[in-house]
């Protein structure tokens, strides 16, 4: 695969070039962004100069877990741990584990030293800050690595369209949204240049060396996803070999007529070194004092699994079907998911009724694609049909068309999107996953269609298809902001940040000293703690399951004396309700499954949210919505839990 051809030096002005206006459009977006944010943040203020909460930087309400991350790397800077294992935000009084990856907190830490050095002010205004220019700075580096090593491989053409694939394609570029200092994207790119170097390993890439790269390139990639978050790239991983095997054994005899050969070596090392990146990270993050079975992260586990498929790829390719060759690679694969059905919940969270109960029930990312669409605009319908779906079917008819004909590296960048979008079909939360699927399948198509036309229609072609494909949405995306700006306008669900600033500070002017522990909604929850630096317990993240069943338990609590009871063992201080998110029904829903009853009515959660009598020791603290947020339509109740005599 070669899509242009050029000097070095032609290819470095080319990608110079793209680098640079890479740049100027991010640091313009981080720019609207950051006026937008500060439009939002001089509201709620009631007359003060600035918000007196800990915290104050809004976010927009889409990177809640963009608070939590500067949560946890504050923690890193104020304590004497160097690893996130520990937290105390939620699930009060105990705190519950963390599972979320230490390096990148310490690079929010970093950056907000960085911020600190340049601006002076506080560490905690400091990292919020740094929070606005991190993800596209993070994108922009990424861009350069990426395009940097495909071009050296597949000329300065396919270093270009990666570069602007990265930076508009609005999934691709969602995931390092100014501010959003969240780990999403950061999965995305490593899925990128997971399928990315896999498809160079193809004998459609021709050299030996180029498919040497390409494993070390794919499995790099793939490690560092895998420490991030292991849930969310090791479907990609067995994406990946599981297509290079079908695509080797469908393909590889007209492949190898045509000259094309497969490299089981690079496909080994791959495995082998993917494993023992793993492995690495593992350690890092858990040797010794934290080694244990929590398979939603990465463990030991997968990195034994990844060496077996890599072996078991490598036999296939090569034709090696004998049950003693395929033997240990494949009951290294099935380690993990045994250890799944053996011990369920002990090692998988998801496992638990309670979460997946949760998640099938009440989180948006859990739906099938198909049930959003029902819903979606204009804009999101075109994203599905098009953005993600047209590779997928151009894909189809180039090889309905070629036949035996078709290349391996289509053939296999193909079964890997496919099935990528076939996990977003089935749950939206793998929508990025599938994005990184579809950039590279049409990287491959464009060599397929054009590698015979002249260098001009080549361009052409990468233009059209980035204009068709990107563009549209990288300016709906983009230009909201600054749209937002011009006229003046916050969007609600961004003013409802604003709304839990105001309500932090009320809670801490309730009570000026003293530790406060607030019971409120798991949407509710994590703006709240973040802005007051308040602890919590119900939150949507799976470490906290404790968290959320304590919370649950309180509302359903059949008697005011048991909701007592259980507030004073959690040490809840204060409850804070947001009408139409109070969570309340929800909760007992999943405690009882079933349809609500007089049984709910009669609950402490039933009677607070059907405006019952409350109970005596459950005190109204006067709170009125700011009056530039009253035209949202906000309600909030605001309560004082009696402490113990």
């Amino acid at each position: 695969m070669r899509l242009s051809h050029e000097s070095a030096a032609a290819r470095r002005v080319a990608l110079a070039a793209a680098w640079l206006l890479a740049a100027i459009l991010l640091a313009w977006h981080a720019a609207t962004v950051r006026d937008y944010l500060d439009l939002a943040g001089r509201m709620g203020l009631r007359g003060a100069a600035q918000s007196p909460t800990p915290l104050k930087q809004i976010y927009p309400a889409f990177a809640a877990d963009a608070q939590t991350w500067v949560r946890y790397s504050l923690s890193l800077l104020e304590g004497d741990s160097i690893r996130l294992r520990h937290t105390d935000i939620d699930n009060a009084p105990d705190g519950r584990e963390v599972h979320w990856n230490s390096a990148w907190a310490w690079t929010i830490a970093g950056a907000g030293r960085i911020q600190q050095a340049a601006s002076g002010g506080p560490i905690e205004s400091a990292v919020e800050k740094a929070t606005i220019w991190l993800g596209p700075a993070t994108l922009l580096l990424l861009v350069v690595l990426v395009s940097s090593w495909i071009s050296r491989r597949a000329g300065a053409l396919a270093g270009v369209f990666l570069a602007a694939a990265m930076v508009l394609h609005e999934r691709l570029l969602e995931g390092f949204f100014a501010s959003y200092c969240d780990h999403h994207g950061l999965l995305t790119v490593s899925v990128l240049g997971l399928v990315l170097g896999a498809a160079a390993m193809n004998a459609g890439w021709s050299s030996r060396e180029t498919a040497r790269s390409g494993a070390i390139f794919s499995a790099v990639s793939g490690a560092l996803g895998v420490w991030v978050s292991a849930a969310s790239v090791i479907p990609a991983i067995a994406f990946v070999g599981a297509s290079a095997a079908a695509a080797s054994v469908l393909l590889g005899k007209a492949a190898s007529e045509r000259g094309e050969t497969f490299d089981a070596d690079a496909w080994v090392l791959w495995g082998r070194l993917g494993a023992a990146l793993c492995l690495a990270f593992y350690l890092f993050e858990y040797f010794p004092q934290y080694l244990g079975w929590r398979l939603e992260v990465n463990h030991p586990l997968y990195a034994l699994a990844w060496w077996g498929g890599g072996e078991l790829v490598a036999r296939v390719g090569a034709r090696r079907f004998a049950p003693r060759d395929l033997l240990w690679p494949a009951l290294a694969i099935l380690a993990a998911p045994l250890a799944v059905v053996v011990f369920g919940a002990r090692v998988m969270s998801l496992a638990d009724p309670f979460l997946a109960q949760l998640h099938r029930l009440f989180i948006g990312e859990f739906e099938p694609l198909l049930a959003w669409i029902k819903g979606m605009d204009a804009r999101h319908v075109y994203e599905a049909a098009v953005v993600d779906a047209l590779p997928l079917a151009a894909a189809a008819v180039t090889i309905a068309r070629l036949r035996r004909a078709t290349p391996m590296a289509l053939a296999f960048a193909t079964l890997v999107a496919a099935a990528l979008f076939e996990m977003a079909l089935w749950q939206m939360r793998w929508n990025l996953n599938a994005s990184a699927g579809a950039v590279v399948l049409t990287l491959v198509l464009m060599d397929c269609w054009a590698s015979k036309a002249k260098p001009a229609v080549r361009w052409a072609l990468a233009a059209a298809i980035v204009l068709l494909l990107y563009v549209p949405g990288a300016i709906t995306s983009l230009s909201a902001a600054p749209e937002a700006v011009a006229g003046r306008s916050v969007k609600r669900f961004d003013a409802q940040n604003v709304l839990a600033r105001d309500m932090a500070a009320a809670l801490r002017a309730s009570q000026p000293a003293g530790d406060i522990v607030v019971l409120s909604s798991p949407v509710t929850s994590t703006p709240l703690g973040y802005y007051g630096r308040f602890r919590t317990l119900g939150t949507y993240y799976w470490e906290n399951a404790a968290g959320l069943e304590a919370a649950a338990a309180i509302w359903s609590a059949p008697s005011d004396e048991e909701a007592l009871r259980l507030l004073r063992a959690h040490g809840v201080t204060h409850v804070a309700l947001v009408g139409g998110e109070e969570f309340i029904w929800q909760y007992y829903l999943l405690l009882h499954p079933g349809t609500l009853g007089p049984a709910f009515d009669a609950s402490f959660g039933g009677r607070v949210l059907r405006g019952g009598r409350l109970p005596p020791w459950l005190h109204p603290i006067a709170y009125e919505v700011p009056a530039d947020l009253r035209a949202f339509g906000f309600r909030a109740l605001l309560f004082r839990v009696e402490p113990a005599a």
